[in-house]
């Protein structure tokens, strides 16, 4: 086997030391220094040995780069933007990406307006990852089925609490259309005691109320006799089953039209109201006279009341607030207050009300 002789490796030590200093020279001429060799021979140790050329490689490169020239560094400085002190530009410079309505069309954005109410309605499935069974299998059927299927195959077997669940879901998620909500709501005038309705592209008529009173139900009965006047020919039993239809508690409006005549004809029995973002104003002092049982109110995001006009101050300055003796919130959020609005608000009352702004 043949040995390796000591020449041989000294003279492989002479190359490696000749391309070191050539390679020291070269950059030295490109830079137009006039540092000596060994003053940078401590530098040059922690150097890389390959050529310049080869100096740059990576694993990911697919050709070889050079190093710049001074030329063309100081040409690619010199266009590169300037940071600037100071406060930022202002915003009627900056180019406006979305309007306020494409934000209020945004599930982020009926999070938000919605939270206020279903926090008070103790409802956390829209808030949460994974969707309840019954949910999750009953809103591919809503969403799919034709309006004939939906009315005819599906809803007769679905029971008002899970309506109220897809009602509650989509109306942050994916609001339903017109006639696909109104269907839910079809046997009953409601949702197990709710209606939620988010637009733009979702209104309510403004004789629903009255007609949903006067029409027959689907069954073929009338309309349920008020409690505590039970016919002649029944017997009233404490252990038979009380199968008459929940009451209307909850209503809410999102970002629709809601003309007055609608709000004039609301059931009294509403306790929980949320007229959010609303594309008109109303007149708010004949709100207690429509609905005197109110816990719950919430006024919030509507542009008429954050701006509001003379006649809506005239209007907000009636409101009779003593007749709302179950108040207990009230939704004030990027509304403005007048003066003594809020004294008028807590005025003979144990308890102040509420008011989230």
């Amino acid at each position: 086997m043949a040995s390796r002789r000591p020449g041989n490796q000294t003279g492989v030590n002479e190359l490696l030391h000749r391309k070191r200093g050539e390679q020291f020279r070269h950059a030295q001429n490109v830079r137009n220094s006039r540092t000596h060799i060994s003053s940078a021979h401590a530098t040059i140790r922690n150097k890389p040995t390959l050529p310049i050329n080869f100096t740059n490689l990576s694993l990911n490169d697919e050709e070889v780069h050079e190093p710049k020239k001074p030329e063309e560094e100081q040409q690619s400085s010199s266009r590169s933007p300037l940071k600037c002190s100071g406060p930022g530009p202002p915003k009627s410079w900056v180019a406006k990406l979305t309007t306020p309505q494409d934000l209020c069309a945004t599930p982020s954005w009926r999070l938000d307006a919605l939270l206020l109410l279903y926090s008070h309605l103790a409802v956390s499935t829209p808030t949460q990852r994974v969707l309840p069974l019954s949910v999750l299998c009953l809103l591919p059927l809503v969403t799919s089925c034709t309006i004939s299927e939906l009315r005819d195959t599906v809803l007769p077997f679905i029971p008002p609490h899970l309506k109220k669940e897809v009602v509650r879901y989509t109306a942050i998620h994916d609001p339903l259309s017109t006639s696909r909500l109104f269907l839910l709501y079809e046997q009953e005038g409601h949702a197990d005691g709710e209606i939620i309705i988010v637009g733009p592209n979702t209104s309510i008529r403004d004789d629903y109320f009255i007609q949903s009173n006067q029409e027959p139900r689907p069954d073929g009965s009338s309309a349920p006799q008020p409690q505590g006047t039970p016919s002649d020919e029944e017997e009233e039993d404490w252990e038979t089953e009380d199968n008459s239809p929940k009451l209307l508690q909850t209503f809410a409006a999102v970002s629709t039209r809601l003309s007055m005549s609608t709000i004039l004809t609301l059931p009294p029995t509403i306790t929980h109201l949320a007229l959010i973002n609303l594309s008109s104003s109303i007149a708010l002092h004949r709100l207690p006279k429509a609905c005197p049982l109110l816990i719950f109110l919430d006024l919030s995001f509507n542009e008429w009341l954050e701006y509001p006009t003379s006649e809506t101050l005239k209007s907000l300055d009636r409101v009779d607030w003593s007749r709302w003796s179950h108040l207990r919130t009230l939704g004030w959020r990027q509304c403005v207050v007048p003066d003594g609005m809020l004294v008028k608000l807590n005025t003979g009352r144990w308890d102040e009300i509420n008011v989230v702004r």
